[in-house]
């Protein structure tokens, strides 16, 4: 009988550092108390906290506070997402809780974080030849995921906003005119269906996408809070990015108010995106893989160069169980904080996550100094 121990390692994942709970295999096992062997963890039990960047500290000196921000996701030992309703969060000062009046409400403007979504869609041919189709599906997917980002922001502090890219041997974007109005996510389930004999440009259109979220992220004077995130939905099968077709490009629409432009690209490789990637750690990539057959190495590789998740449904009529998993990694990101009048000292900042069925805790804490000017993360 083999029973397991919840351990600790400190790892980085996007820049953030996350505090992993990690399965140890024993070779003797406890004892309950009636002297039978202890059960094994289970993962899906388990409590991960992963942190999205540097938590943010200030310090105003014209009434002595320190104000600090974290931000984080909750995770089970399987890395799905838990989400605030299966959560109870307390933050610790020096392992005492911070007192009601130090809490920073969820509407404070000092929790306000943006998030900008950039939909990337395989619109080639391949996506209709597929049992059942997986063309029609995606882009209803693709709307909902637009839908869910759009009701976060109701009441949350910051902004949503999102952009789309859809490809087959060449790259195509709404476009935006004197006499069109902006695209709405009803208008992706619009996208005209493909015709026979195109190709694939898969990587040329990731390339195209991370390049357009990088340069929003730096136009808008993003803060480590905010995410860039780009989710690709595809059957992987990309045959054409290696082929030059940039000198090709015109427009089309979709009704009397919806324009689009089309364009092809030059060669891109696997190793291109990947770099782009690497250079880019502001930017998340979610891969959702549709259709009766996947090219899952492609598509896996994306999703972990950028430091994002591969999720895969052979059943396009079931693609709602990938569209909650997708939308999950970031209606579950977590923003909490705290102002409290410290006097200048160092001090240990603490996140405990306790789930609510199982009691089990994940803990995250860091070291910081407070009450002074160069108030800041130590380690």
């Amino acid at each position: 009988m083999q029973c397991f121990a919840s351990a600790c390692r400190r790892a980085r994942v996007g820049g953030g550092l996350v505090l992993v709970a990690t399965a140890l295999v024993l070779s003797g096992c406890g004892k309950d108390e009636d002297g039978s062997p202890t059960a094994p963890v289970d993962p899906a039990a388990q409590v991960v906290i992963e942190e999205f960047g540097d938590p943010q500290i200030q310090f105003d000196p014209t009434v002595g506070t320190t104000t600090l921000v974290v931000q984080f996701v909750a995770r089970d030992g399987n890395r799905e997402p838990l989400r605030d309703d299966d959560l109870e969060i307390e933050l610790q000062i020096d392992g005492r809780p911070i007192d009601v009046e130090g809490l920073l409400d969820e509407d404070s403007e000092a929790l306000a974080s943006n998030l900008h979504l950039t939909l990337v869609l395989d619109a080639s041919y391949s996506m209709l030849q597929h049992s059942p189709s997986a063309f029609s599906p995606m882009l209803g997917s693709a709307r909902r995921t637009t839908a869910e980002g759009k009701s976060l922001y109701v009441e949350r502090p910051g902004s949503f906003d999102w952009e789309l890219v859809w490809f087959n041997d060449r790259i195509f974007r709404p476009l935006e005119t004197a006499t069109d109005s902006d695209w709405l996510e009803t208008d992706i389930e619009r996208i005209p269906a493909p015709e026979p004999g195109g190709f694939t440009k898969l990587y040329a259109a990731v390339e195209s996408a991370v390049e357009s979220s990088a340069a929003h992220a730096a136009a808008a004077g993003a803060s480590s809070r905010d995410q860039h995130l780009v989710v690709v939905f595809s059957d992987g099968a990309d045959n054409y990015s290696w082929f030059d077709n940039s000198d090709l490009s015109g427009t089309g629409s979709i009704g009397t108010q919806r324009s689009y432009e089309w364009a092809g690209a030059p060669p891109v490789g696997k190793a291109d995106v990947e770099a782009l990637l690497e250079q880019h750690s502001e930017i998340q990539l979610h891969v959702m893989g549709l259709g009766s057959e996947v090219n899952d190495s492609e598509l896996t590789a994306l999703a972990r160069q950028g430091r994002g998740r591969y999720f895969k449904n052979v059943d396009a009529s079931n693609v709602d169980v990938l569209f909650e998993q997708v939308t999950q990694e970031f209606t579950s990101v977590q923003t909490r904080g705290a102002t409290i009048p410290l006097p200048p000292g160092e001090y240990v900042f603490r996140v405990e996550a306790r789930r609510t069925d199982t009691g089990a805790e994940g803990v995250h804490e860091f070291r910081f100094r407070g009450g002074q000017i160069d108030a800041r993360v130590l380690d």
